[in-house]
């Protein structure tokens, strides 16, 4: 059975709920929507597909490794962002001596000013605030003869062992240290 428009009517008696006029609208409305939907096919621009050195980044096993290649691929073709460089040195720096977390960011190096020293005499440890926020705690361990203190240029770097060890600049041996905070 075909409906008709002239044959619409609602429950009360004589009022119609679409008219002839409104009922054509409609019906070529959503035909004409149908066809541009179905006939134009979408495009995308070239930045919108996947490059290939993305495609190949995927293939990575190692995640360090596939998010560096992720990175390159991404600045090779939308630019590197300077601002977001410098946010990845600024992170890098402070968590410096901490636990590496899972995007496996390390530093070599880290040379900072000595803030603040604390000797405890009863228990012969010492601890070093530094300049960009971090205490570190001295170990026992290492050849260093000079003492510690405030104002003097240190540089904290990881040992072979996968500890940390403090110099001071223009001064001869190390020490061992774990960072605190």
């Amino acid at each position: 059975m075909l409906l008709r428009p002239d044959r619409l009517t609602s429950s009360r008696a004589g009022s119609r709920t679409m008219g002839n006029r409104s009922w054509w609208m409609g019906a070529a409305s959503a035909g004409l929507a149908a066809i541009c939907t179905l006939a134009f096919p979408a495009v995308t621009s070239a930045q919108d597909a996947p490059s290939e050195a993305l495609l190949d980044c995927r293939a990575i096993g190692s995640d360090d490794e596939r998010l560096a290649c992720y990175d390159q691929a991404l600045d090779t073709q939308y630019g590197v962002d300077e601002e977001l460089q410098e946010k990845r040195r600024q992170y890098r720096r402070e968590r410096f001596g901490l636990p590496v977390d899972s995007s496996g960011s390390r530093m070599a190096e880290l040379t900072a000013t000595i803030a603040a020293v604390d000797a405890n005499l009863r228990t012969g440890q010492t601890t070093i605030a530094l300049d960009n926020g971090q205490v570190w705690q001295v170990l026992s361990s290492g050849g260093l003869r000079a003492r510690f203190r405030v104002g003097l240029e240190v540089t904290i770097s990881e040992s072979a062992t996968g500890g940390y060890r403090v110099r001071i600049a223009d001064k001869t041996g190390f020490k061992g240290v774990t960072r605190i905070r």
